[in-house]
């Protein structure tokens, strides 16, 4: 089996709280903001192991299989809202910090680069202070053991 190439970020902060902060936003409830002129290419957020927590395929299904009480079903709900798959793992990682804020747009200004982990997100172009960090949900991975929950994945479902 391949060996995986640790995705983390070893330093003692994320990019993320240099560079943005949580704001109302016009496009859905809460989004990023950047705090300062971020030029295009910049890593903006590079997860630690404490900035996410990483769900098994078999952990979830397990969770969905079993007994929702509403609160079961408000957590799945909060889950998904703020998560996003990662095909390399084949997991759901729900963000912990404030990466969890970023809303959709066809027209972008963050997402991960090409050659680079799922556990950072790097600037598509210059973004401005004030500017809302957004990225396109819809070059996100599709899971296919998730596609009863499609809703949270699919902008065309919202």
């Amino acid at each position: 089996m391949k060996s995986k190439k640790n995705p983390y970020n070893t330093k003692a902060t994320n990019p993320i709280e240099e560079f943005t902060s949580v704001k109302p936003s016009e496009i859905h409830g809460l989004g990023l903001f950047a705090k300062k002129f971020i030029p295009k290419s910049t890593m903006l957020w590079h997860a630690r192991p404490q900035d996410v927590l990483i769900i098994t395929k078999d952990q979830f299904l397990t969770l969905d299989t079993s007994y929702k009480s509403s609160s079961i079903k408000d957590y799945i709900h909060y889950l998904l809202t703020y998560s996003y798959y990662d095909r390399e793992l084949d997991a759901i990682i729900f963000c912990l910090d404030n990466s969890r804020f970023i809303n959709h747009s066809f027209n972008a200004n963050s997402g991960i680069s090409e050659d680079e982990s799922s556990f950072i997100a790097v600037a598509q172009n210059d973004i401005q202070p004030g500017e809302e960090i957004t990225e396109d949900y819809s070059k996100y991975t599709v899971c296919t053991w998730l596609l009863k929950y499609k809703q949270y994945f699919d902008p065309s479902c919202w």
